[in-house]
């Protein structure tokens, strides 16, 4: 999931050539007792549930249109409301309203609102998607070497804070890479980070840019932008990953 520098320098290179159990507090009514707050006002909540004991939610920090996006999705339509896992579900778009869903799962009240926080366990990272690639001819080649990369599961003990430091150096032990340049990342907002590295490669200078965006406590996801050169030109590409909790 993290992104190689030392391994993209070498792709450019080749360019110069031819050719789940889980448990959640209880509250008390007085807890149940505050109407829902979209605190990012993107019309959607995350929720996490338990059968029998209700859900908690949180805001969720992108609107329908850019959660489409990240899904993989045509569109995510205006009826829905939010995304919920439990234990027992995949992640799940539904229509309900939060305090419906709590109902459902066996709360009552309105649906206890939380801060977004990540999940401790063992985190997967995804296929690549909405690949993006301008490197001239050899672009259909870097594009499929950037479908097929090695796919990493870290494990990551968050201390319930959102942070690209954490991830990097989570993945960074679970795949270590001695020739890796490290991101230096800033945590924008408590659900999101963004890191950038530079480095001097033999076709010129490479920068790339994640930016990290926590959608459920057990998903986020993960965008890359990176700007190259190769004997041909500029070089450059971009994608995106979805990172899934996958157990403790």
């Amino acid at each position: 999931m993290i992104q190689n520098i030392s391994r993209a320098s070498f792709i450019l290179a080749l360019l110069a050539f031819p050719a789940h159990s889980e448990t959640i507090p209880v509250f008390t009514p007085g807890d149940e007792g505050r109407p829902f707050v979209d605190v990012y006002a993107s019309g959607l909540y995350s929720a996490t549930c338990v059968e029998g004991a209700g859900c908690t939610c949180a805001a969720l920090p992108v609107d329908r249109a850019e959660l489409a996006v990240v899904l993989g999705l045509e569109t995510v339509s205006a009826e829905t409301q939010g995304i919920w896992d439990s234990p027992a579900s995949e992640q799940s778009l539904t229509n309900e309203t939060a305090e419906a869903l709590h109902a459902r799962f066996g709360g009552s009240g309105y649906c206890p609102q939380t801060a977004l926080e990540p999940q401790d366990g063992q985190w997967r990272d995804g296929k690549p998607f909405n690949i993006t690639v301008q490197c001239g001819p050899m672009g259909d080649m870097f594009r499929q070497v950037l479908a097929d990369q090695k796919l990493i599961t870290a494990t990551i003990a968050w201390n319930d804070v959102f942070s690209g430091d954490t991830i990097q150096t989570a993945f960074m032990a679970a795949d270590p890479d001695p020739e890796y340049t490290p991101h230096a990342f800033k945590d924008i907002t408590p659900v999101e980070t963004i890191g950038t590295a530079t480095a001097t490669t033999e076709m010129g200078p490479m920068t790339s840019t994640g930016r990290m965006r926590l959608l459920t406590p057990r998903l986020f996801v993960v965008n890359w932008d990176v700007k190259g050169m190769s004997e041909m030109g500029a070089c450059n590409w971009s994608t995106e990953q979805l990172v899934t909790w996958v157990g403790q």
